[in-house]
Parts: C-alpha cells; structure tokens; sequence
C-alpha cells in the first residue's frame, strides 16, 4: 500500500491508498471549495496520485477562491510518502524583492506607513511561489501528464462558476479592491460587487493557464507575464524586479515534529507558525487527562 498525505497552506490534504498507476478505490480530497475538491477527486479516479490531485486542486482554487488561494501567493506542503517512510516539507512562501530594505514600509519622516496604506499597494507584494512549487513537487513526484491536470480550472474559467457567499463577502467587504481597473472591472461588474449566485467567467485567467499547459511555471517568473506582474506591482509603490522573479526557488526543508501521547505529530517549519504553534499547544494540552474530562466546557476551554 502507498500513502501519500499532502498539506498546503490553503488547507488542502490528500490521502491516496494505492500506487499512482491504477485507478484509487479509496481516497479523500479535502479543500475549500467543493469545486476545487471535485477536480482532485476525478484526478484520482483516473489514476492520478496525491500531487497529481494537488495540482487540479490549487489551480481551481485561484479561480473559485481568489481572496485567498490565488496563483500570485505561496504555499507551503507536507509530504508524506508511507512507501518510504520519507517526511518532507516544501516552502514556497513569497519572497521580498531584493531591494526591500529596514526602511521598506517607512514613510514620511521615517514613520511607518498606516497598516492598509501598506496593505494595498505594491509594497505587500512578493515574488509569487504557488506556481513554481506546483512545478517542482509534480514534476519529482506527479505521475500524470502537467496540461491536464490543469484542463478543469480552464474549463471553469471559460464557463463560468458560481460565485459563493464566502467570495460575495470578501469582495463587498475588501478595501479598494475597486481602485485598480482591472479588479473594479471583474469584481464589480456594472459597477456593483459581485453577488452569491452570480455566473463569474475568468478568460484572462484561463490564457494564463493555458500558457503554464506548455511552459510549466516559467511564465510567472519570465516572459510576458512575469514583465506585467513587475510593472504593475510597481506602478502601485512596489520596488520589484525581473530580477526577483527569475531568482526565486522553493526551499525543502525538514519537517517540525513534536511527540503527543506517543505519536510524532509533524508539520510545516519557518517560516511557517504552523507547526510550531500546533505544538507548543499540544505540549500544554498533554499535562491534562483529557481523555477522562470527555466533552464539555472544560476540554472545550482547555483546547480553546
């Protein structure tokens, strides 16, 4: 039996019960859309693995989810290989330009900027990692061909999907999303926010990934895109080059693991908090019989 178990940090996870040449009997998706979780599930019917279903997943992701998951953040992935018994984590965290300095978010008499003052200009931008740690984790351990997998996401993209109430929220509750005329023009069609229920197409994003079908990740970090990512990043106050994009690399990096009751409870390390927070907290909550508390308030409030 092979096990695989990834983890992003958009809260996806994989468990994959056989080997990726023959179609899964058993298997679990879990995401934050069902549509995302409906695409990694139909890889793995079709005899994709974990990294295979990984891949359809954040790509449908950034088109469903964009307020959260989109393919301009980073990402980080715990990978689990019970074949091996090989543990690895995968860092694709953004990065700052070069030129970020002490400075960087200092104002006017060196005071530091107001928090959505730096918040929505190209000062928060980073060299984007999502698309390049796709790449390289698939391409070591994916199993299916790289342009399919991304076929649902464009399929949504050309056809439209439904806009959820979590995305409706997000963008009525955002803050200047409609100052740039492209988010004005896609999130506020006729001038309005978008509604939960609404049938949302994204052609351009559908182009972008269309180009990734025959270039892999290389288009966010050269080429066309890679050039409108830093010019408009700097239009808005950013100080980002070509020079970033094209330097970026996504780190391997051991696991952060802790012993709870006897299990190895393991997870992604800095500059994530995940794993580290998880715990610091299970090292509190192992001097408490919660077993014998059973459910209440006070496990509840222990817990919390």
């Amino acid at each position: 039996m092979r096990a695989l178990t990834i983890t992003l940090a958009v809260c996806l996870a994989f468990i994959l019960d056989s080997a990726p040449t023959k179609a899964t009997e058993r298997h679990m998706v879990v995401a934050a859309h069902p549509l995302a979780a409906d695409a990694g599930r139909e890889v793995l019917r079709a005899g994709g693995n974990a990294v295979d279903a990984m891949v359809a997943v954040q790509t449908v992701l950034g088109l469903v989810e964009p307020q959260s998951s989109g393919l301009g953040g980073g990402a980080f992935l715990v990978y689990f290989d019970a074949a091996t018994g090989t543990l690895t984590t995968f860092d694709g965290r953004e990065t700052a330009p070069a030129a970020a300095d002490g400075d960087y978010f200092l104002g006017v008499g060196g005071e530091p900027l107001p928090f959505w003052e730096a918040v929505v200009s190209g000062r928060s931008v980073g060299v984007p990692g999502t698309p390049k740690l796709l790449d390289v984790v698939h391409a070591r351990y994916g199993s299916s061909d790289w342009a399919e997998l991304l076929t649902p996401a464009i399929s949504l993209a050309e056809e439209g999907f439904v806009v959820s109430p979590r995305l409706a929220q997000s963008v009525a509750d955002a803050r200047e999303l409609d100052r740039f005329a492209a988010t004005a023009a896609y999130f506020f069609p006729d001038g309005e926010p978008l509604a939960s229920g609404d049938l949302l197409t994204n052609p351009d994003y559908a182009t972008t990934l269309r180009s990734m079908q025959e270039e892999r990740s290389v288009p966010f970090y050269e080429g066309e895109i890679a050039e409108n990512i830093v010019a408009v990043t700097n239009e808005a106050g950013g100080l980002l080059t070509l020079a970033d994009l094209q330097a970026y690399v996504v780190k391997e990096r051991a696991p952060v693991c802790v012993i709870y009751r006897g299990f190895d409870v393991c997870g992604m390390g800095p500059p994530s908090s995940g794993g580290l927070t998880v715990g610091q907290m299970l090292g509190m909550l192992q001097h408490f019989d919660l077993a014998s508390l059973g459910y209440g308030a006070e496990a509840a409030h222990l817990f919390a």
